[in-house]
């Protein structure tokens, strides 16, 4: 995707690719990281090695990245969240948990009345939507994964947009935009009538840390378990203008497999004229049965698991493609007499080139994911 919009100078702590929550010996939350990212337990080691540090920091590993080529690297420690508190941030202190999920109706609130047909969102339609935004190098930003947030410090994306084999090693996950609509434009207006409509502008807030899911796989083509969550440096519980996706956590709900629904998807990324889009667009996609999806993919040897995997679209032209990748899958479920807007699936991958007709998208399917999501967030 294009590189847009303003940069963050601020800040000088790279975000981190964490391997999960976790207790260290002491019972003290943290994340599972690096032991070199982990200032902490590397001061310990280099300093202050003891018998009885030596045992503390051994009780610490949470596990090893068999994937890093050095000791260093490989060898995981749970990370006391107590040591990382004063952590570089430019946002007044914020009491509203992380960890909790807020209700439908708090969730899934669309601002915009509904427009049916037509591929450009309203300015404000679908507040949840996320744009990540990475350094490729010293000075240069890009936007290529998108995302939504699910709370107050959290956005959804994919295991894919955190790592995969076709991403340089240079590359850093930076910060997540929200509050966009049109990324040549700050702030967004439109004129209708002659009046002119602006509305909040958008907001970048650095990425603390991100987790993929333990079993994604990043060289496995069927790309089972694609799913991550990010955690924001800043709570956004402020802007009243940003709205959270609801996530399925009612059983009825996560355990839909929504066949013959139609979904919105969302995002900035390549269209039909084979360049991003500098606007939000959307379309509206019908979910495929499991079994017939199946079959589809077979034909390139690629499996279909129906409980973590759902399959949409497929019209010729109608797709999602490079850069809405992470975006979610929406559905529109009635609680309490309000329609809400519930994240369904996440952008996994789909044919190339794509909007190939007969060959619908694969999404990761939340439903299936939400005890993991929940089990990662730290308040």
């Amino acid at each position: 995707m294009q590189e847009y919009g303003r940069l963050i100078h601020n800040f000088v702590q790279t975000s981190l690719l964490a391997y999960g929550t976790c207790k260290n010996p002491h019972q003290e939350s943290g994340i599972c990281i690096k032991i070199i990212e982990c200032e902490y337990l590397l001061n310990i080691l280099n300093t202050n090695l003891t018998d009885d540090n030596r045992k503390f920091l051994t009780a610490s590993q949470c596990g090893h990245d068999g994937s890093q080529d050095s000791v260093a690297k490989k060898i995981l420690v749970c990370c006391p969240e107590r040591y990382r508190n004063n952590r570089t941030s430019n946002s007044i202190k914020d009491t509203t948990p992380g960890n909790k999920l807020p209700q439908p109706g708090e969730c899934g609130k669309n601002l915009s009345k509904r427009i049916l047909g037509g591929n450009v969102t309203e300015i404000d339609e679908f507040p949840w939507m996320a744009l990540i935004q990475y350094r490729t190098a010293p000075d240069r930003f890009g936007f290529y994964c998108g995302g939504s947030l699910i709370n107050s410090r959290y956005v959804l994306t994919a295991g894919h947009c955190l790592k995969h084999p076709d991403m340089p090693a240079s590359w850093e996950l930076y910060a997540v935009r929200l509050g966009e609509w049109d990324i040549t434009l700050d702030p967004d207006c439109t004129v209708d009538n002659g009046i002119k409509d602006c509305i909040e502008p958008y907001i970048d807030v650095r990425i603390d840390y991100a987790i993929a899911h333990p079993s994604y796989l990043p060289t496995s083509k069927d790309q089972f378990n694609d799913i991550a969550i990010i955690r924001l440096m800043d709570s956004v519980a402020s802007y009243t203008h940003l709205i959270p996706i609801c996530l399925p956590v009612a059983a009825n709900i996560r355990s839909n497999f929504f066949t013959g629904h139609a979904m919105d998807v969302a995002g900035w990324g390549v269209t039909e004229k084979g360049t991003t889009s500098p606007v939000k667009l959307k379309i509206m996609v019908n979910v495929w049965n499991a079994t017939r999806c199946q079959k589809t993919y077979q034909t390139f040897q690629l499996a279909i698991n129906s409980d973590y995997q759902m399959c949409a679209g497929g019209e010729d032209g109608i797709d999602t493609c490079r850069g809405d990748s992470g975006g979610p899958l929406m559905v529109i479920e009635s609680v309490d007499k309000r329609n809400v807007y519930f994240a369904a699936g996440v952008v996994s991958y789909g044919p190339r080139p794509c909007g190939l007709e007969g060959w619908p998208g694969v999404y990761t399917r939340v439903g299936s994911y939400v005890d993991w999501i929940i089990a990662n967030m730290l308040p």
